[in-house]
C-alpha cells in the first residue's frame, strides 16, 4: 500500500488572520472556513474579500523588498 501523502491543505498567512480577528471579532477558524468558500454571507465575504486584499499588499511588499535588496 501507497503511503504517500495524497491530501493538501491550505496553509493561511498567521499576521492577516490576526488582523482579521481583531477587525471582525469572530475565530480564526471562522475566518479561515471563510476564506476556503466553506461559509456563505455578507460577512464571510467581506473576511475574504479582505484576506485577498491584505494578502497581495503582503506579497506586494515582500516583492519590493527582494528587489530593492538585489540593488
Amino acid at each position: 500500500m501507497d503511503k504517500s501523502k495524497t491530501k493538501n491543505y491550505n496553509s493561511y498567512n498567521s499576521t492577516i488572520l490576526e488582523a482579521l480577528f481583531l477587525k471582525y471579532g469572530v475565530s480564526k477558524y471562522y475566518i479561515r472556513q471563510c476564506v476556503k468558500g466553506a461559509v456563505q454571507g455578507i460577512k464571510a465575504d467581506n473576511i475574504k474579500k479582505d484576506y485577498l486584499t491584505m494578502e497581495k499588499a503582503h506579497g506586494d511588499i515582500v516583492s519590493h523588498l527582494i528587489k530593492k535588496s538585489l540593488e
